[in-house]
Parts: structure tokens; sequence; C-alpha cells
């Protein structure tokens, strides 16, 4: 829940302005799990905030309503009617904002805004673990925060707090979505191509394998062949696309969901469509949507069906037990799933009921 606050002069003041904090878990396995900080509230309880409590958002219209929202590991993004508005650790100028050293992000009560992208109207917002990506609506992304991996795609390995823009191959493109969960990052355009930049480690960006930092976007020329791509995820050490045809294609490192180990793929890969429901009794039955967290992946079909694969150690594919899967099964949600959202560890629809 979002408040609107009216006074913006009001709300800066420390003495007003609500304290924000953020929960912290940490995640399960290696190679995902190599995100540090994530155990830090377990140190510390009284940072933890365990019942959900109104964020103050210094909206000048009350009838602003928030469009989108993204979490990085420790700073949060919220796209109003009005723009941007950005909180949380500001250490690599993930925020938006200019880095003051040593400052006190614990308890740092600073929310940042963001109007626009040089007078255009920011369209969507996407976070990785330490830096933020902005869609404007032509089609252009914009990155700031960490980029020591090349996340950031703006030709250099230093942390920008200023929204720049990332040029490389999208120059020209009409980019439609982002997709980023830790550091590597995926965008695609209006006429189904991907691109990549960022971490590749574990070859997340095939095409470059002399280089496991990509600091400029480049196009990810395995996915040519793979028909009109019309979704992208990108989690902590794979990829995932999906094309026009509801086939869904992975590649990286971990439970990929084609085979019954922890696995490489050097190239996309497809997933058999008969493990998403495909049958000769159900042949209009494909996938429509997918999602990536750290270490887990989700696909939901048409009909609202959501299957869920990969690491399972604390619940998060919603399979009643805490064992990984390595193929897709189907989740038993009871209702038509509308939408995905995969954290660190957890995983939550949004969801219609049937009746």
């Amino acid at each position: 829940m979002f408040k609107l606050v009216r006074n913006y002069s009001k709300l800066s003041s420390p003495k007003v302005r609500q304290k924000l904090t953020a929960t912290k878990t940490k995640s399960p396995n290696p190679p995902p799990n190599e995100l540090p900080g994530y155990d830090e509230a377990a140190k510390d309880p009284q940072n933890v905030v365990p019942l959900p409590k109104p964020i103050h958002l210094p909206l000048k219209n009350p009838s602003s309503q928030v469009t989108g929202l993204a979490a990085g590991r420790a700073h949060l993004l919220v796209l109003t009617t009005e723009g941007l508005f950005t909180l949380g650790n500001n250490g690599y100028g993930q925020c938006g904002r200019p880095i003051i050293v040593d400052e006190d992000y614990t308890n740092n009560t600073i929310v940042h805004h963001i109007p626009d992208i040089k007078g255009e109207r920011i369209k969507s917002v996407t976070a990785g673990q330490d830096h933020s990506i902005l869609l404007s609506e032509s089609g252009q992304v914009y990155t700031f925060g960490w980029g020591a991996d090349g996340q950031t795609g703006l030709a250099h390995y230093r942390n920008e707090y200023k929204p720049s823009l990332v040029k490389g191959d999208l120059a020209g493109e009409n980019i439609v979505k982002v997709a980023c969960m830790a550091d590597c990052v995926l965008a695609l355009s209006d006429k189904g191509t991907v691109f990549g930049w960022g971490n590749s480690e574990y070859g997340q960006l095939p095409s470059l394998v002399d280089n496991h930092q990509i600091n400029i976007a480049t196009e990810i020329q395995e996915c040519r062949s793979l028909g009109h791509v019309v979704d992208i995820a990108a989690g902590g050490s794979f990829c995932m696309v999906l094309n026009s045809d509801g086939n869904v294609f992975v590649w990286g490192y971990g439970i990929l969901g084609v085979g019954p180990a922890v696995q490489r793929a050097k190239e996309p890969t497809m997933i058999p469509a008969t493990l998403f429901g495909f049958n000769a009794y159900s042949r209009n039955n494909r996938v429509s949507q997918i999602y990536c967290g750290i270490s887990q992946l989700a696909a939901v079909t048409d009909n609202g069906d959501l299957y869920m694969w990969g690491c399972n150690k604390f619940g998060s594919l919603g399979l009643g037990n805490i064992d990984d899967q390595f193929f897709p099964l189907k989740v038993a949600v009871g209702a038509q799933v509308k939408k995905v959202s995969c954290g660190v560890d957890h995983t939550v629809t949004l969801c219609k009921p049937y009746i």
C-alpha cells in the first residue's frame, strides 16, 4: 500500500519522513546464491519489517496511481503517473541520485523523484541486484547503478547514478521489454530480436564466450533461429525466451528443465511442449508468459495454468514440498494465473478465480 502525500517539502524533512527498511533473505544454493547481504536481517531482527506498512510517496495529485514496481537487493523502484520514485540503498547510485560517502542506508528515509527521462514518459522499470533499468515510451533503455559486471550496458564498468542511455546494438531499436533478476540483462525489440549485456560467467550471453562481463548491449545471435521471440526472462545464472509458437527455450547453468540434473546449456535448448500440457487432446494449450527468479523458472499457459521448475529449497515452486524440480510441473493454484513475480527464494502469483 502506498500512502499519498501532497506536500513534497514536508516529506523531505527527516522529522516526518517514514522510516523505510528492506527485508533480506539468503538465497538457497550456489551459484545463484552469490548475492551478499541477504542474511544481514537475521543478524539484526530490528531491520525486518514483518507486516505490510505504507510507504509515503510525495505525490502532488491525490488521484495519481502506481503503475509499476521493481525491487533490487536493497532498493525499490515505484513507477507512478507522476514519474518514478526510488528509495533504499544508493551505495552504487541505483536510486538515481548522487552517491553520498558513508551514507547510513539502513536509516535513510530519502524518496528520490525522477519525473521523466529527457522529457519522455517512463513506460516500465526493472531492478537488478544493485542497478536499475528504465524503459521509455519510445522504446529506449536507460540504466544506472552498479556496473562492475557490465550490467548497466554503458560501455564501461563504473558505477553511474545518472540514468544513461544504453546504446550498442540497441541503437535504433524499439525495445518493448527488459528482463533482469541479478546482473545479466535481456532486452526484447518489437521485431522479436533479443539483446543482452552484463554477467555471462555461466554462459548467459553465449555469443561472447571470451568475455564474462559484457558492458555493451549485444544481439544474441543464437536466438535468431528460434522464430519470433515474444517474451524473455533472465535468472541468476540462466536465461529463457518464448517464441510466438509457444515454445520455451533455456540456456546457461542450473536446473533448466531439460534433464534430471543440474545442467549447463551453451545455446538455447527447447523444453518439450508436452511438459506444459500440450498433447493430442489439448492442442490449443500453449505457453504465453515466462518468468525467472534467481534459481526458479515459471511458465504460464494461455489457459492460466502455472508450471514451475528449478531450485525449491524454500518451497518457492509451490509444489507442496522442498525438493528440486528438474522438469516443468503444474502447480495446483486453484485459480487462473494472470501474472507471476519470482523473488530470491519465493514466488507470488496474481490470479483470477474460476467462479
